[in-house]
């Protein structure tokens, strides 16, 4: 069985990595404990999967969104973000964090990683769920 690279030690850890790219955001945890928060950031809202200790805040805070990559393509355009069932399509700049990740620059600032490369100007399809790190 064919294992791939191990994403994240933790998710403290995985914050700390990418906190240079991390935003202010203003979370609305959903009623009942779910993992699921809305996310309201840069005139965006998206709805991200929890990856913090319990319970999340409400109110104010710097998060980092991160996905990983089904599908990608050469794009050219406007950045733009828009949900497609239950994942995120985007497209911006990708910018090479190393080791297969990247920044992908769009509405809001997503950390991606993909197996393959990316373009300098990609428009990914994200594998579901599209997840929240929070300092």
């Amino acid at each position: 069985m064919r294992r791939g690279p191990v994403l994240e030690e933790s998710p403290e850890s995985f914050f700390a990595r990418f906190q240079a790219h991390a935003l202010e955001a203003h979370l609305l945890p959903e009623p009942w404990g779910s993992p699921l928060l809305e996310v309201l950031a840069a005139g965006q809202v998206v709805w991200a999967f929890d990856r913090g200790a319990p319970p999340a805040p409400t109110g104010r805070v710097r998060v980092l969104l991160h996905g990983v990559v089904r599908e990608a393509w050469p794009w050219e355009g406007e950045p733009f973000l828009e949900r497609e069932g239950a994942s995120y399509r985007l497209g911006g700049r990708a910018t090479p964090l190393g080791e297969g990740f990247y920044l992908l620059e769009g509405p809001l600032p997503v950390v991606v990683y993909a197996e393959d490369p990316l373009p300098d100007r990609a428009q990914v399809l994200l594998w579901p769920p599209l997840m929240l790190f929070r300092e």
